[in-house]
């Protein structure tokens, strides 16, 4: 039933040139213009950029899509075969019943109510790494304080220890790269594979510590569930490493990506910083504006018409979430950041059963990151030094920020 277009056309193999990843959107609006569902045959999969196609993916499609180990013998990159296999474990790459089993035992421990909780650690967390900022000398926003917000919590909600959140930044990272990636090297995949086994390694020593006693952290409440299906270990090893991605990386770059946005919308953070309400439409639209998460793979669970195009079953998808975050079928002048957009949709988080069960902790503390900079601080400029961003392509984040700031009186 697929009647791909084989015709030369823009793809996601430009994303690895610096320009591109520095703006995408030049990428992603040339797409939309070339239909909401397009055929990239340098990747060899269909991308969708159209915002109700994207809901209508994440609705309906499937998620297992990880390479087998036998893929990764077949590309040359047999080291990462064990990835493979750790992937097949975890609930982003999971469909109905077996996802529900493991998003129930994570999703309850970020509900509104028990993330609401933890807002006084997180204010906490935010005033000490603010305590000792440079006063008219630059320094790094996203070392100093994007990275080790997101990571210190993580790592406390995982149930690991806290002073271990830098080995584990790294590690996440890495795992990240493998995932959001959809090229490696072979000293790339040597070193990455070293990584995931000196992670799992880690993780799993943590279970057996922690086995046999109440626990209240991520790896305690994986260890307690119980039915008549309970996860082994390598189950749980595999879904704390994609919850440590998921707040670790996301989390960090909606921080990073936000305080350059805002710098650049002086008018939007004065609005922020006069108006505590605005808070809460300006995380939103950070998340729409600047999705740190920019695309998102499935699977065609059966022939489909989608966006005029037929799509055949088996079928590999792109929803590129960052593209259709600026549909301009759904969003009034997608290009213009406006904190006081309403109604704002947008699917950072994804959509369905796939929606992200971090979104109310990145919420917040995207609110009290952003708020706690702004209440310490007069004014925010980045110095002259070009941004610089990931080579991550399917997270996008900034790898520095440097900036010069004025502190608040008091």
């Amino acid at each position: 039933m697929s009647s791909r277009r084989a015709e030369r056309g823009p793809s996601l193999a430009q994303l690895l040139a610096p320009s591109f990843r520095a703006d995408p959107h030049l990428l992603y609006r040339e797409m939309r213009e070339r239909g909401a569902v397009i055929w990239d045959p340098y990747v060899h999969t269909w991308i969708v950029t159209g915002y109700a196609e994207a809901v209508t993916v994440f609705q309906d499609f499937l998620s297992a899509r990880t390479p087998s180990p036998e893929a990764f013998h077949r590309m040359g990159l047999p080291m990462l075969a064990p990835a493979a296999e750790v992937m097949r474990r975890q609930m982003m790459f999971m469909d109905p019943p077996r996802h529900m089993r493991v998003r129930a035992a994570c999703s309850a421990l970020f509900s509104p109510v028990r993330v609401r909780r933890m807002e006084d650690r997180m204010r906490e967390i935010c005033r000490a790494l603010l305590e000792d900022i440079p006063e008219g000398s630059a320094w790094d926003l996203h070392a100093a304080y994007a990275e080790p917000l997101p990571a210190m919590m993580t790592t406390e909600i995982a149930g690991l220890p806290i002073q271990d959140w830098r080995q584990l930044q790294i590690w996440s990272d890495d795992f990240a790269a493998l995932i959001g990636n959809f090229h490696q090297s072979t000293s790339e995949g040597n070193r990455l594979a070293e990584s995931l086994d000196a992670m799992t390694r880690y993780i799993t020593d943590v279970i057996a510590e922690q086995r046999g006693r109440e626990g209240s952290g991520l790896i305690g409440a994986l260890l307690a569930q119980g039915g008549d299906d309970p996860l082994d270990d390598t189950e749980i090893v595999a879904n704390v490493i994609i919850t440590l991605v998921g707040g670790l990386g996301t989390t960090t770059n909606l921080i990073s990506s936000g305080v350059a946005t805002l710098v650049a919308h002086p008018d939007a953070m004065r609005q922020m910083r006069e108006d505590p309400a605005a808070m809460r439409g300006a995380v939103e639209e950070i998340l729409r504006f600047e999705t740190p998460s920019q695309f998102s793979g499935r699977i065609a669970p059966a022939e489909v018409v989608l966006g005029g195009q037929p799509i055949a079953r088996g079928d590999a998808v792109m929803v590129m979430t960052a593209a259709a975050n600026r549909d301009s079928l759904v969003f009034e002048d997608p290009d213009r950041f406006d904190i006081r957009r309403s109604p704002n949709r947008h699917l950072a988080f994804a959509w369905g059963p796939h929606f992200c069960f971090g979104a109310a902790l990145a919420r917040m503390q995207g609110a009290i990151a952003f708020g706690e900079l702004l209440k310490r601080t007069t004014t925010i400029e980045l110095t002259d030094a070009p941004l610089q961003w990931r080579e991550n392509l399917g997270l996008r984040g900034l790898t520095t920020l440097p900036v010069l700031t004025r502190r608040a009186a008091g």
